[in-house]
């Protein structure tokens, strides 16, 4: 996370000079695998990020001497419980860097592992297999949020189902949260509104998923909107589509054209910053807080943050720096949104395949004492890591209800940003059986600190990550209360957790 501090007071938001405030970073594009003389894996991202925070320190250096900040980055910190992950074990420990960023989504590279009509097999499976591979095992799961891609185009020289069928498979059977779509890449741009990428997108909203889509000009932008317009008048693709949601890449690559705000006030698009640097990076936030104007969403909701990493490199050191500049023209609300919150709540739901299982909910429950009984129980579930019997698929923080991300407080306060990162869900998976189950950490009221272990579906599961009682359930928490066995402390509850598992 990102600390910064402010460098005067600011009535009209309540800081004060020298308050200091957490921000949670997403990065939303960022390439990995292999294609050609570009190659990144997870610790290349990591080091990336180093690297990012290097060439950020040298920016603010500048922009201090011009009085161009209003907010000054002073450190970075990991969240605890990831870095106590990757601090368990040696070979992890050496990775437990580049903590600027906190979550990045990454996805193939249109890459060397790609092969099109190969044995009757989809482009991108040995590609998503690596992308899998790497972000549904600890530790990159605590880091990492692995989107898959497909190739509609493949359906003319195979069956014309083959894109939905590996989309299905990249979901349900190993573990991605979402999809990206590369018109041109794929050779599929004249064919952006044909029946074949309807059905990719209508798969794509029955899961629920986010689809980022690389557009390289307005043209294709507006292609896309009128593809999804075209879909919801059609009672065929209707309904479905009701849940898609799409992230324009790159911005369209013209953030001074009003026809990207135009399709930005949809409330199923978003765009995302990566490619965007100098003057381009001033032209967005001024653009965007003119132009979208909707009742459905805040013009910041439409934006998310991400490098294009490793076809750029530190340029987007210079967005991170200008959303703590004087010219920004948001709140810091609106900067983590922009930064994190957004991206978080485009993947909403915690991780499950088509392993989810049944189970009736059990919770443990102990005296909350703060850092010290919260660090004692993450070193508990930890250790599940280590006897070859688990492993972590995903590591989801609990959010805010939908449109009511707060505004950060300073951290003299608690630091709250809107990302609940001491109330998680970690998804476990076994390594012996197709059975997969949430165990979810949280505070709960009457100063106690619960764990509970959860089934991946049914009505008493947790369906999404949204913090408020409304969404959990009602079900969910009736059985909750029922099977909570209560320990005298800390150390206790973790000598019981092995009766979450029965």
């Amino acid at each position: 996370m990102l600390i910064v501090r402010a460098l005067e007071d600011i009535p009209a938001q309540g800081i004060k000079e020298g308050d200091t405030f957490r921000f949670y970073i997403v990065d939303t594009h960022h390439h990995m695998g292999r294609e050609k003389t570009h190659k990144n894996t997870p610790g290349g991202a990591y080091d990336f990020y180093q690297l990012l925070w290097f060439e950020m320190k040298r920016l603010i250096q500048r922009a201090m001497e011009d009085d161009k900040l209003l907010f000054e980055p002073v450190e970075i910190t990991a969240p605890a419980f990831p870095s106590r992950i990757f601090n368990s074990r040696k070979s992890w420990k050496r990775m437990n860097h580049g903590w600027l960023i906190d979550k990045t989504i990454v996805f193939p590279y249109t890459d060397d592992y790609s092969t099109r009509g190969k044995n009757g097999e989809p482009s991108f499976k040995v590609s998503n297999d690596k992308i899998a591979g790497w972000t549904t095992r600890a530790p990159h799961s605590s880091r990492l949020i692995g989107f898959g891609r497909v190739n509609p185009s493949d359906a003319q020289s195979g069956p014309p189902d083959i894109a939905v069928r590996e989309l299905e498979r990249a979901i349900l059977q190993l573990g991605l949260r979402g999809l990206k779509l590369h018109p041109l890449a794929q050779l599929f741009i004249d064919e952006l509104e044909d029946d074949i990428t309807k059905r990719v997108l209508q798969k794509a909203g029955e899961l629920a998923i986010p689809v980022l889509f690389d557009t390289r000009n307005m043209r294709t932008a507006i292609r896309i909107k009128k593809l999804v317009d075209s879909m919801r008048e059609d009672e065929t693709h209707s309904a479905s589509v009701r849940q898609l949601k799409i992230i324009l890449a790159h911005c369209g690559m013209n953030p001074g054209d009003s026809k990207l705000y135009d399709i930005l006030r949809d409330p199923a698009f978003t765009a995302d910053t990566s490619t965007l640097h100098d003057q381009d990076i001033p032209l967005l936030f001024d653009m965007a807080i003119t132009r979208i104007k909707s009742s459905e969403k805040r013009w910041s909701e439409s934006l998310l943050f991400g490098t294009d990493y490793s076809f750029l490199s530190v340029q987007a050191a210079e967005l991170i720096l200008y959303t703590f500049s004087r010219e920004f023209p948001g709140t810091l609300g609106d900067v983590q949104r922009i930064l994190g919150g957004n991206a978080l709540s485009l993947i909403q739901r915690p991780f499950r395949t088509a392993r989810k299982t049944k189970r009736s909910p059990r919770q443990l429950a102990c005296p909350n004492d703060g850092d010290r009984s919260r660090s004692i129980v993450e070193n508990g579930i930890i250790s599940l890591l280590h006897n070859d019997e688990w492993e972590l698929s995903s590591l989801d923080t609990m959010l805010p209800p939908h449109q009511t991300w707060p505004e950060p407080v300073p951290e003299i306060r608690g630091g709250f940003n809107g990302v609940y990162i001491d109330s998680f869900v970690a998804t476990l998976r076994s390594k012996e059986v197709e059975y997969e189950l949430h165990l979810w950490l949280r505070d709960n009221p009457a100063n106690l600190l619960t764990l509970a272990s959860l089934g991946t579906s049914g009505e008493d599961s947790l369906q999404t990550t949204e913090y408020a009682t409304h969404e959990i359930g009602e079900r969910l928490i009736e059985e909750l209360t029922r099977n909570t066995r209560h320990e005298r402390d800390a150390n206790s509850l973790v000598e019981s957790i092995p009766r979450l598992f029965k």
